[in-house]
């Protein structure tokens, strides 16, 4: 395989990378590569935007990334090609009537980089509940599926709630308003959130449809960085309903990212599947955190738990935090 150059940055040390990416000497050698490849006649992105995708990826050496947005799969082959030279990783490209454009181009690709392509002919809500069932968290997803606000926002909303600590998601098309609304109206939700190399302009509020609004020169991107932790506030948050292997559940295990004074308060609810019937079981309690760090397990005065034989089990913890300042988590809460 051809060695495509990037620039080799450290990630966890500079919150904004793209200035840095985008200025260097590598980044345009790394351009003009995907500019030359026969890959660039079946991408809907720039060249620029196939490089800067490629030196994330290559920089952050992920386990999973996401695609929402198939289409004859140019920017999945950039996406591969970074996995292959990585060694590691796979690429999950979404496109629910991608099939007929996808796969005769996916099969002429040689074995090396098909290793690293999965492609799943259904639509994001779909694979994202199988994403969460398989306990994947991608690193960085790229969001070019349709366009309209609703789509954008939800595909938006769902890889920030699944990304890895750190990871970035890549909304595409930015310059139309389903995309960019959607965009806007995500960091205002969720203002620890970075949006990188955003300037605001003198764009015109009254233009649907307006390349001025793009900050990426040569992209119609937004890139968005998670924070490095898992923040809590006032606001219930889950993280989502997960397979249980028995039928209770004692209480859930904590990492915190920092010392805070506050209480937590815990809702879980256990679920229990058979063939005749559905049970739903829940148990809450408080805990008090005055300047811990670490690790901490709350459990639950009475174990929470289902009588009888089940099919299956599920449960989904429910976690609000009353404090002057967020609640930080390292990682995602793991019921025990």
């Amino acid at each position: 395989m051809q060695e495509i150059p990037f620039l080799d940055v450290n990630l966890s040390a500079v919150a904004d990378p793209i200035p840095l990416i985008m200025s260097a000497e590598e980044f345009r050698k790394t351009a003009k590569f995907f500019q030359e490849s026969p890959a660039s006649k079946r991408s809907l992105v720039s060249a620029a935007s196939q490089a800067l995708i490629f030196s994330l990826i290559r920089n952050s050496r992920p386990e999973h990334v996401v695609e929402v947005g198939s289409f004859m799969g140019g920017t999945t082959e950039c996406i591969g090609l970074a996995l292959e030279a990585n060694g590691k990783g796979l690429v999950h490209t979404i496109g629910p009537f991608d099939s007929g454009h996808f796969l005769p181009v996916f099969n002429s690709w040689p074995r090396g980089l098909q290793s690293r392509v999965r492609f799943y002919p259904t639509d994001s809500m779909n694979f994202f509940m199988q994403m969460q069932r398989d306990g994947i968290r991608p690193w960085l997803v790229f969001v070019d599926g349709c366009h309209d606000y609703e789509f954008a926002l939800f595909d938006i909303q769902c890889a920030a709630r699944s990304i890895s600590a750190g990871g970035f998601i890549v909304v595409d098309n930015v310059s139309q308003a389903g995309p960019y609304f959607a965009v806007r109206d995500f960091l205002e939700a969720n203002p620890r959130w970075l949006n990188c190399q955003w300037k605001p302009g003198a764009f015109d509020p009254a233009k649907a449809y307006d390349r001025e609004r793009r900050a990426i020169i040569g992209t119609d991107f937004s890139v968005l960085r998670a924070p490095y932790a898992y923040i809590l506030n006032h606001r219930p948050r889950t993280f989502g309903e997960v397979d249980w292997p028995t039928a209770k559940v004692q209480g859930l295990k904590l990492q915190l990212a920092g010392a805070c004074n506050g209480t937590l308060h815990l809702q879980c609810i256990l679920r229990g599947f058979s063939n005749t019937e559905n049970v739903e079981r829940t148990s809450s309690m408080s805990q008090t955190i005055d300047g811990r760090d670490g690790e901490i397990t709350l459990m639950f005065e009475n174990v929470l738990a289902l009588d009888g034989v089940w099919r299956s089990c599920r449960v989904e913890p429910w976690l609000t935090w009353s404090g002057q300042e967020p609640l930080a988590l390292s990682d995602w809460p793991q019921a025990i």
